[in-house]
């Protein structure tokens, strides 16, 4: 593992070398400014340029490859996109002034994908990345109420559903009974089931074909707006769903 790593770094060391030069460099000088062993770094450049990752001119120069560029533009369209995408989220969150976001299933949980935080000083602080429960969460509820009756039975029959907050399903019949509801609007609520004081409200983005991809929520403390006012922004999660579904089918 050890010898793994010191390639790697080899690796990434010399490609950050030649990537960080403004024109083509000769190789013996990419050596000197290194710490590898000359063989090394001639072994490890002849096949990064197999793999197209440097390449070399005639007089010995080293410089980015096609794939390296390849990667370089496809990371550059990646940060646009996201831009975009949190462009948007922006417009849906100053429009409700709470904090809206993209949660997206990871096997039994949700994850926190793209988030807008608002600038109210009492705040609720979910991080992107942070992954929540299923059973308790607008976001997760919903995810379970697109799937077929016999995996979220699957799904609900593993889960330890452990009482978060004062209203958190912890009875699988009675969450079921509040997924085929959540099917059939297709929206779903989550009022103080996560954490004590918290409501949140989400919808599903899907594909073409009709698969769940993500969700898109709101969520904000019980004291500055109810449930019920939480949902009077319906019509501007759909119209920023209409927005999003281009972006959230590439990040899938």
């Amino acid at each position: 593992m050890e010898n793994k790593a010191n390639a790697v770094s080899r690796i990434v060391e010399i490609i950050t070398q030649s990537a960080r030069q403004e024109q083509p460099v000769p190789l013996p000088d990419l050596i000197f400014h290194s710490e590898i062993p000359k063989p090394t770094y001639h072994r490890l450049v002849q096949q990064l340029d197999e793999e197209q990752f440097l390449t070399a001119d005639e007089r010995g120069n080293v410089y980015p490859g096609a794939e390296l560029k390849r990667i370089a533009l496809n990371l550059n369209s990646n940060n646009e996109r996201k831009a975009q995408l949190q462009a948007i989220l922006h417009g849906l969150s100053r429009r409700v002034k709470e904090t809206c976001g993209i949660a997206i299933p990871d096997g039994n949980e949700m994850v926190y994908h793209e988030r807008i935080q608002t600038n109210w000083p009492l705040q609720i602080v979910l991080p992107i990345g942070m992954k929540t429960p299923v059973w308790a969460t607008a976001s997760g509820k919903l995810f379970l109420s697109s799937l077929p009756k016999t995996q979220r039975e699957r799904i609900i029959g593993q889960l330890d559903m452990t009482k978060l907050a004062k209203n958190t399903h912890t009875d699988p019949d009675t969450l079921e009974q509040e997924l085929k509801i959540i099917r059939g609007r297709q929206v779903s609520v989550d009022n103080e089931e996560f954490i004590d004081g918290l409501v949140a409200v989400a919808i599903p983005v899907k594909s073409s074909d009709g698969k769940f991809l993500a969700s898109l929520f709101c969520h904000c403390p019980k004291t500055r707006k109810s449930l019920d006012q939480l949902l009077t922004y319906l019509p501007d999660l759909e119209r920023t769903r209409d927005q999003l579904q281009g972006y959230i089918q590439e990040l899938t």
